[in-house]
């Protein structure tokens, strides 16, 4: 998991769940140094989150029903969110 460059703090699961989920930028808990979300990183979470989702959606649905094709696509979707923490990295912007 990705830590301050700074001051070495690890930064939480939920918090950097929370920065790739909503915006990129992430601030340390510790001494408020801003971080942000490198593009290598932007190309793995959504390889992890967005392309199976679509994939599965557009290509793989084996349900005639819409709503569980949809239920189904979600939780693929969800599941690939869960694991970006572990690969994303970030950078410092500013102290």
């Amino acid at each position: 998991m990705t830590s301050c460059e700074c001051c070495h703090t690890q930064f939480r699961w939920g918090e950097i769940l929370k920065a790739n989920f909503l915006h990129g930028f992430s601030k340390c808990r510790n001494c408020s140094c801003a971080h942000k979300i490198d593009f290598p990183s932007k190309l793995k979470v959504t390889l992890l989150s967005v392309v199976p989702f679509l994939v599965f959606g557009l290509f793989l649905t084996p349900f005639e029903s819409t709503i569980f094709t949809l239920l189904i696509g979600l939780l693929i979707f969800l599941s690939g969110m869960v694991l970006t923490p572990f690969v994303a990295n970030y950078k410092m912007t500013s102290k």
